[in-house]
This record gives structure tokens, sequence and C-alpha cells, in this order.
């Protein structure tokens, strides 16, 4: 059931435990959206709990409560809890943490591939982020702001838009910007943390650098994370894409990541073509500008499949 945003406060409101989660490979928008919406539920006198399936960039370490997240077998739960699941279009997308939810699901997400799981779901395709979302609710629910919420946020909502540079960006994106920043929010702080690099992960990106690859006359541009790329440049590999995105003439943007033998994580970046239909065609989904799916192919096998949906789309 699609709610109203007085629906959803007073549904958080009925329940004492709550359960917090977004889905694995968490981004700036999932980890914002998880971390402002604990803040306050904590504020109210929940028994809130965040859990996420994966571990966490650690250039997200200096936004408040991080360190709070648990992995899912270090809670229990049943079913007298609900759970809130953020930026995620389906249970599959959440890891085992899917083995946490015993009692009813409330799902707020801006995904066009959402699969309207939830027993209640406040669903906004076009909104930029997931953050955005929460910052519109507590700004109708009237809510005590505090420091760490609107930094939270405005985390979410611009590493969702490129920093106001993707044309997801609306006029309701930066007023919702605009809300936080009133109440808080430091965004030269945020970018400054954001954009800091170690300086083994600044030589790494040469490595990186070297992966880049263009097809269809370099209409199509891929960067490949191989184990030996792994090796070198960790787990967290989501900043990278934007190199490829940045190519001239390049109108589609994808990476391929090695996780096994015979899977591959693939993300998708556009300047217009429809990539969460590209996505869709193996299962995956996202946004029609950025979307991603889970190949089961070894890596080449993978990211020829990929460049052959796409030519047939250019």
């Amino acid at each position: 059931m699609n709610c109203s945003a007085q629906e959803i406060y007073t549904l958080l409101h009925h329940y004492e435990h709550i359960l917090v989660t977004a889905h694995v490979s968490p981004d700036g928008d999932a980890l914002g959206s998880v971390l402002a919406l604990w803040h306050w539920l904590k504020a109210e006198g929940k028994d809130a709990v965040m859990v996420i399936d994966d571990d966490i960039d650690d250039r997200y370490n200096f936004l408040d409560g991080l360190s709070a997240i648990c992995r899912p077998d270090q809670v229990k739960t049943d079913a007298s809890w609900l759970t809130v699941v953020l930026d995620a279009t389906g249970l599959g997308r959440i890891g085992k943490t899917a083995d946490l939810v015993c009692g009813k699901v409330l799902n707020l997400d801006h995904h066009i591939s959402n699969e309207h799981f939830a027993q209640w779901e406040y669903f906004k395709p076009d909104y930029a982020a997931t953050g955005e979302i929460l910052t519109y609710l507590f700004d109708q629910w009237h809510i005590t702001w505090s420091p760490a919420i609107a930094d939270a946020l405005y985390t979410a909502i611009a590493t969702d838009c490129g920093f106001f540079k993707f044309n997801n960006t609306t006029g309701h994106t930066l007023r919702m910007a605009a809300v936080l920043v009133d109440n808080g929010a430091q965004p030269d702080v945020i970018s400054d943390h954001l954009d800091a690099r170690s300086l083994n992960k600044l030589r790494a990106l040469s490595k990186v650098l070297d992966q880049l690859e263009l097809f269809a006359d370099g209409r199509i541009s891929c960067l490949s994370y191989t184990p030996e790329l792994l090796a070198v440049i960790g787990e967290h590999t989501g900043i990278y894409i934007d190199y490829a995105r940045r190519i001239k003439g390049a109108e589609v943007a994808f990476t391929v990541k090695y996780i096994g033998p015979t899977e591959t994580r693939v993300s998708l970046r556009s300047k217009g073509v429809d990539v969460n239909a590209i996505a869709a065609s193996f299962g995956g989904g996202g946004h029609v500008r950025a979307a991603g799916c889970t190949l089961d192919k070894p890596l080449d096998e993978a990211k020829a499949l990929i460049v052959k949906e796409i030519e047939k789309r250019l």
C-alpha cells in the first residue's frame, strides 16, 4: 500500500522495535538514509537497530553513528518488529538481512525498478535519492533536527545526484538540500571528507585507469575490476565509474566487478540510453541513467554480454 506522509509517521510510532536496513554495497544514499532514520527513531524513544549485510567504505566514517551499524548475525528479531527497507527495490537486495524480516515491512525508495514487495511503501521515482524522500518526510513532520541527521541526509542526496550535477537533480532536490543546510548540514565539510583519498588510493588510480576500455567506436566505456585490481584497490569501487563516464564521446559507461569465478557485478551509467532496461534484461534494475545487475558469468563473458546489449540500444 502506498502511504501518505502522515500514515508513515503514525506507522513508525506504532512499533517499538524497528529494524532499519538498506541494500548491499551501500552507497552514500543508503548509508545516509539509514543513519538519519535511526537517529530520529532513537530520539523518538524507539528500539531501533541498523543492519547492513556488507562492509562499509571508510570514506563515510565521518558520519555520526556509523559504528552502530550491525551485521545480520549480530541481531535477533521476531514478528513484533517492523523492518524499514531504505533505497532498495526488493528483499533480494538486502542480502542476509532478509533472514531477519519476521514481521511487516515498510519500504522507502526511488528506483523505477521497485518490486513493490512491502506491506507499506512510500515510492517516489521522481526524487533523486531516498535521502530526498526522508528530508521531505521529516520536513512535513516538523521534526527536531540535529546536525547528525542533516549531515547524513545531505550526504545521501548529494552523492546520488553527483553533487547536483546529474540530470536527476530537480528544483525539489535543491529545495530539500536547502532545508538540510538551514538545519545544520555542512556541505563543505561533507565534500572535504568524501573527496579525501589516502596516498595508497591515489597511487592505485593509475592501475584503475589502465583497465579502461572503449567499444562501439568510443560510445561505450568499460572499467574492469579484475581480482588482481581488487587486491590493490580493495572492495569499495563505487567512486571509479565516474572516470569511465567522463570519457569524451562515451554515451554509456559500465563497470564489471569480479565476485567469483562465475559471478560478476555490473554497474551502468548513461547520458541518454535507458540503462535500467539493460540491467532489467539481466535481472537487475535501478534508474534510467544509473542501474546495475549481477550475472552468473565469468567477468570477460559478462562484459561481452553487456556490450552487446548496450550496442542494441545505441
